[in-house]
Formats: structure tokens, C-alpha cells, sequence
């Protein structure tokens, strides 16, 4: 298994322009990592997360977050084989076209 320290240290350094890499808390601050790190970071940074944190992690966090692009919604849900409605931030961004 991938060590805390280990984990951040292999993610790409642009990720972490704007944060103090020795305050992120991997488990605590999950969310913020994984939509940031399918947001925008290089499919390795995206490999490793998935290798860290594990499908089930991965579903429920992108599932539930607030803010996605609609190519980060559409390539999750054909991964985890589910409708893009499924995704609260397709819902909202749905909402936002009215």
C-alpha cells in the first residue's frame, strides 16, 4: 500500500500551486483531492488516485461533488458504467442551462 507522503509526493507539483502540501490530510481533504486531481491533473495523477483510494472512493466522492466538467462527468460515468444524471455536478450544470 501507497504511504500518505508517498501518495502526495508522486502527484504532479502543478496540482499544488495554491496549497501548502504539508497541510492536505489524504483522508480528510479526499474529496478536494480526487476532483482536483480528475480535474486537472495528467491521467498518471489520475492512475495513482484510482490506485489509492479505490473505485468505491472514487464513485461516491465524483458522484457527489458539486463541480465537474461535463468531459470529466462523461469519461466517469462510462468507467463506472453509469447515466451522466447520476452525477450531482451534471444535475446542477443541467439546472444552470435553464
Amino acid at each position: 500500500m501507497i504511504v500518505e507522503s508517498d501518495f502526495i509526493a508522486q502527484l504532479s507539483p502543478h496540482l499544488f500551486w495554491d496549497v501548502d502540501v504539508t497541510s492536505i490530510d489524504i483522508e480528510k481533504n479526499a474529496a478536494f483531492l480526487i476532483a482536483r486531481i480528475v480535474e486537472r491533473g495528467t491521467s498518471k495523477d489520475v492512475r495513482g488516485a484510482w490506485k489509492f483510494y479505490g473505485e468505491k472512493r472514487m464513485r461516491e466522492v465524483l458522484t457527489t461533488a458539486p463541480s465537474l466538467s461535463k468531459k470529466t462527468i462523461a469519461f466517469f460515468a462510462h468507467q463506472f458504467r453509469i447515466p451522466c444524471s447520476s452525477f450531482k455536478a451534471y444535475q446542477r450544470g443541467q439546472n444552470w442551462a435553464r
